[in-house]
């Protein structure tokens, strides 16, 4: 598992600016299905629960890098209807992609539209009995 996380650090890198989209479906994906499929018969749902969320984590980091600047996020916020005060966040740190606002902002919906492989699918995939 470090080896995975260590691969999947390695092409996340926070400092990147990059079209979320396709460096999903070239760079990312790739990756997550093959460990998924080789380890999915031996892990625990739980373990693919959590490595699924910190890749989420990872990608909202890379596009708050993308979006730069406070004001794209605000935007982002009022297109998706935030009530409530606009925040004040450094865009380049780790901590800010865990907060609230960012994951209204980058609901988990929009991983699944730009086609973004989950672990607990290829789990769910390969245990049907234990949905």
């Amino acid at each position: 598992m470090g080896k995975f996380k260590k691969r999947i650090k390695e092409v996340t890198k926070r400092n990147q600016t990059v079209n979320l989209e396709e460096f999903v479906k070239h760079r990312l994906n790739p990756i997550i299905r093959g460990w998924g499929r080789y380890f999915g018969i031996g892990f625990s749902k739980k373990l693919f629960q959590n490595l699924d969320s910190w890749i989420r984590r990872r990608l909202r980091m890379i596009q708050l890098r993308s979006w730069r600047i406070i004001r794209k996020l605000h935007r982002e916020l009022r297109k998706r209807n935030w009530e409530g005060e606009l925040p004040l966040l450094v865009m380049t740190r780790w901590k800010n992609s865990k907060t609230q606002h960012v994951h209204f902002a980058i609901p988990n919906e929009r991983f699944r539209e730009i086609k973004l492989v989950f672990l607990l699918d290829i789990y769910d995939e390969l245990h049907p009995q234990r949905r």
